[in-house]
């Protein structure tokens, strides 16, 4: 039997790291973020580009940052059940507080406040990402906490 995959695994300092499983994880972050600041670094200095293609390009980190999510996807199922309840409910933590903020972010947009250029249209791949990652810490430590 396969030893359960364990969250210390991936948590540099905590005795248990695994500088090989952490990798294999973060790596898909690693080509996302490359392809996000590529795509946005191309849009920047190709403004003629068409509709489509422009569309096309930005929608390009979308297929790493699907990887991403497999990669986590599989470090999930190999916990055991205890530490996956408490990552699923981070997840579902972070991502309904995400929808959240970004329903708040629509609707103030929609009123005709001026949200600055970063949040003129919404959160993007990148506020996406930015904003799920403190609030699956957040979601995480509540779920650790009650389970202690």
């Amino acid at each position: 039997m396969e030893k359960p995959n364990l969250i210390e695994n991936y948590i540099p300092h905590s005795g248990q790291y695994s500088l090989q499983k952490d990798l294999r994880l973060n790596a898909w972050l690693a080509v996302t973020v490359a392809v996000y600041l590529a795509v946005l670094f191309m849009n920047k200095g190709h403004p003629n580009w068409s509709p489509g293609l422009r569309a096309f390009y930005l929608l390009l980190p979308v297929l790493p940052a699907l990887l991403y999510i497999r990669a986590w996807v599989r470090v999930v199922r190999g916990m055991d059940e205890l530490q996956r309840g408490i990552q699923l409910a981070g997840f579902l933590f972070a991502a309904l507080g995400t929808v959240v903020i970004s329903m708040i972010i629509s609707t103030l947009n929609t009123a005709g406040l001026d949200l600055g250029v970063l949040l003129r249209s919404g959160l993007g791949i990148g506020g996406t990402f930015l904003v799920m990652f403190p609030l699956w810490l957040v979601g995480t430590a509540i779920a650790q906490c009650r389970y202690q």
